[in-house]
């Protein structure tokens, strides 16, 4: 999440047992709360995807993830959930008899995307939440061809039952990674969503409990002090558990990337200097980009609001979240969007682009996210937003596919499984018009997408309200004393 302006702590401090019990009480009655909500509601929203169990894709460009020019001419052959072949047409690659043949139409085939930071519960204003409509941003995702994402925190219970019932096939959407709660201080920002942590002693059990829910990362706040940070990455490294962390102004900092974490779940919102980008690479940390976000509280995006046109927000965000988006932004200077935000604390855009090119020139590894959702910051679309700032900071249109592509399943370390095409791996793909190789913005033009070997129906996943309600969205989740 981006970071809330900077205030002064209440002086009356919880204390640790009244902590505890509190986050016992509310993990507990989240658990039972929502222990039939995705079950009840995964039958009547989710659309069975298309499955054959052999498809062949013809008439395609390919961009495989790996960086490399694209494969003119291309095929690709899908049998079950993973690809079979990829080549050029002219290698005579055996095609199986009764397969399902798509004509790709021109088009360029590139591996389905993935968000390395999103938030699968929260409202369109950024510090509200919307628990009971996931699976419209689950839809979104998927019609924006974002075929694995990354929930970077949550509500414990709520993320943990979301991941299993995606992976098991009972409710529709893209893969799942996710961090569990995240990890604050004794007066964490974002109470709903966090366990606070005032003491060294609680480390080991709270350790111990998120392992034991095979969490992918443990996420520290900015709420915990450096010791703690060291303390929980040590124990987290026990059990086989990497810690990634979001310190607000000190994402990108030397002295942080020093304490055992594995990565920052933002970009830095300013320029970072050479001797730190160092000490980032000789520490093996990688980062996580988020400059949708960024854009999004500096007001930058909503100076010309067509873009709210654009069907990969207009054919899943609701008519009344983008008429208020429209009335409260329309018409506003630059100078009144940027003191609109309470998310802009000091944020140097220009200078945080500027940090793109040199991480990749010093080999350090990031990928693509957006901490969606925030006003301007959609879920799926926001991906598309991501993949055109890091070509505005420098990058190449194959090197930004790749940032959410082969890069985001390097941080998971599943580069065996997906995020590039090639045989052997998980069948995730996307169709789309164009040659986003040469022009970033036609990632957004997506025909098809393909997930785990089937084809989804992606006219089904439009919002439609006579079957995913506009759920009136709670107040804000941010702690009063921020």
């Amino acid at each position: 999440m981006p970071n809330p302006p900077q205030r002064i702590r209440s002086s009356q401090h919880v204390q640790k047992e009244s902590i505890a019990a509190l986050v016992r009480s509310v993990r507990w009655a989240c658990r039972y709360a929502l222990l039939g909500l995705i079950a009840s509601g995964a039958g009547l929203f989710a659309t069975s995807p298309v499955g054959a169990a052999t498809i062949v894709i013809s008439n395609v460009r390919i961009i495989d993830g790996n960086g490399g020019p694209p494969i003119e001419h291309g095929q690709i052959i899908i049998k079950d959930q993973r690809i079979l072949a990829v080549g050029a047409a002219s290698s005579e690659i055996p095609v199986p008899a009764g397969a399902q043949h798509i004509d790709g139409r021109g088009g360029s085939a590139l591996p389905g995307l993935a968000d390395m930071h999103v938030h699968l519960l929260g409202g369109t204003n950024g510090v509200g939440l919307d628990i009971l409509g996931y699976q419209k941003y689950l839809n979104a995702l998927l019609y924006a061809g974002v075929t694995t994402v990354m929930d970077t925190g949550n509500i414990e219970p709520f993320i943990l039952q979301l991941r299993e019932e995606v992976r098991a096939g009972r409710v529709l959407g893209p893969r799942i990674y996710c961090v569990g709660p995240l990890i604050d201080g004794a007066d964490p920002v974002w109470p709903a969503l966090s366990f606070a942590v005032a003491s060294k002693d609680q480390v080991p059990r709270l350790v111990a409990s998120l392992a034991a829910e095979k969490v992918d990362f443990i996420k520290l706040y900015v709420g915990l002090s450096d010791q703690l940070v060291r303390t929980i990455s040590a124990e987290a490294a026990k059990h086989n558990v990497r810690t990634i962390i979001d310190q607000w102004l000190r994402n990108g900092s030397g002295d942080i990337a020093q304490e055992g974490i594995a990565g920052f779940a933002h970009f830095p919102s300013h320029r970072i200097g050479d001797e730190t980008i160092a000490t980032i690479k000789a520490n093996h940390v990688f980062l996580i980009s988020t400059l949708a976000v960024q854009e999004s509280a500096l007001g930058r995006r909503f100076k010309d609001l067509r873009f709210l046109d654009n069907p990969l927000i207009a054919d899943t965000t609701s008519k009344a979240a983008l008429d208020r988006i429209r009335k409260e932004y329309g018409g506003l200077s630059a100078e009144q969007l940027a003191a609109k935000s309470t998310f802009t604390n000091r944020t140097d855009f220009q200078g945080a682009e500027s940090n793109v090119p040199r991480l990749l020139a010093a080999h350090i590894l990031f990928a693509a996210g957006t901490d969606a959702i925030y006003p301007g910051d959609f879920q799926g679309e926001g991906l598309h937003r991501e993949l055109e700032l890091l070509v505005e900071s420098g990058l190449t249109p194959l090197q930004a596919i790749t940032t959410a592509t082969k890069n985001a399943a390097a941080i998971v370390n599943a580069s065996d499984e997906w995020g590039t095409l090639e045989a052997g791996k998980l069948a995730n793909l996307i169709i789309v018009a164009g040659a986003p190789d040469r022009t970033i913005g036609d990632t957004r033009r997506v025909d098809v997408v393909i997930k785990e070997g089937a084809v989804i129906d992606r006219t089904a996943l439009r919002l439609d309200h006579t079957h995913i309600p506009d759920y009136q969205e709670t107040g804000s989740s941010m702690a009063h004393v921020w």
